[in-house]
């Protein structure tokens, strides 16, 4: 390993890392030297996923923090443990999500999908920013996707109108976490800490597993693998060339435009405002 690929003494945390695209950017955090992190809902596959990347990498400095993105109060316990085990926090990957293929209903009583995907980022994201701050230069990358069409509707941003579809609702919380990316990026201008997207294009992941089964197999046949898919989020998380940007959207390690309202200055605005009133983040 070259001194410029190494990440030793800098500390990583990977969302939904045990497999996947998750599993396959922190094996290569983790082969640069850095101190990993798998933020994960399972505590046996995510302490399999943690053993397995620790004796791949040859590096011990990989940690397990289990929390299901699901609850916002499992968000707030798992920031309340990293903080005090770790004084710094350099990147931040925001990879975890689900695809549901019915409305459920987390225990705070808001739609499973769209806390999953999204919410819960936000608030993870924010309860960690102090520690990225004072890290800085620092950065996170957040795996969204080009999302299309999608928009979202903030008077329905819990799914209640009409039925209920995982086509519809991944969708609108990809878009979602574009537009959180804009807004956060403008807020930490000058802080030495950027975000960035990421659109990983389709990866054969466990969560295809959740479709129904002609989607299953079609998207099984057009997926890549995971490594392919965590390219462009590691280049994010540590390329000299990108050290000063943020509030971009990036596709095979090149940045790609935005439109409709992942563009739009004052959706993002509104969205900010609606996710802090929904974790109680000021």
């Amino acid at each position: 390993m070259s001194e410029a690929e190494s990440l030793s003494g800098k500390v990583c945390l990977v969302t939904g890392a045990n497999t996947g695209i998750g599993r396959a950017i922190a094996q290569e955090l983790a082969r640069r030297a850095a101190t990993v992190v798998l933020l994960c809902r399972s505590a046996e596959r995510g302490e399999e996923a943690r053993a397995a990347i620790a004796t791949e990498t040859g590096n011990a400095k990989v940690e397990l923090l289990v929390c299901d993105l699901a609850s916002l109060e499992a968000v707030r316990t798992a920031a309340s443990q990293f903080l005090p085990r770790h004084a710094r926090l350099d990147v931040l990957v925001n990879n975890a999500g689900i695809f549901a293929p019915a409305r459920e209903l987390t225990p705070e009583g808001l739609e499973k999908t769209f806390v999953t995907n999204y919410l819960s980022h936000f608030l993870l994201t924010n309860l960690l920013l102090d520690r990225l701050r004072m890290s800085r230069p620092a950065r996170i990358v957040n795996v969204a996707s080009k999302t299309g069409g999608a928009k979202l509707d903030f008077e329905d941003l819990q799914s209640t109108k009409g039925k209920y579809s995982v086509l519809t609702a991944v969708p609108r919380t990809k878009l979602a976490q574009l537009m959180f990316t804009r807004e956060l990026a403008r807020r930490l201008e000058g802080s030495g800490v950027t975000v960035n997207a990421v659109h990983p294009g389709l990866t054969k992941t466990p969560l295809l597993d959740d479709m129904g089964a002609f989607m299953r197999t079609f998207l099984h046949l057009i997926s890549g693998p995971p490594v392919k898919g965590a390219r462009t989020a590691v280049y994010l998380a540590t390329a000299p060339e990108v050290a000063g940007v943020s509030g971009k959207l990036f596709e095979n390690n090149r940045e790609v435009p935005l439109s409709g309202q992942a563009a739009d200055d004052a959706a993002a605005a509104r969205l900010w405002a609606e996710s802090a009133r929904l974790t109680g983040v000021t």
